[in-house]
């Protein structure tokens, strides 16, 4: 199941199909129903931080 990754800047959405993401539209997310909400999504730069902050605490914890 496809799922949303964060809204873009530009309002199209990020999504994950098993492992492979692409940008798609709001319109195709909204009516594709994919989840979470287009408004419970993270904007990209809030994403990608949290994703940089668990990539850093993953590597501590190897250390």
């Amino acid at each position: 199941m496809a799922t949303g990754m964060f809204r873009t800047s530009d309002g199209s959405v990020q999504v994950d199909y098993d492992g492979v993401s692409i940008p798609i539209p709001r319109s195709k997310y909204d009516k594709n129903g994919y989840k979470p909400n287009f408004d419970e999504l993270p904007l990209e730069a809030d994403y990608l931080a949290a994703q940089e902050k668990q990539r850093a605490a993953d590597a501590k914890k190897h250390l």
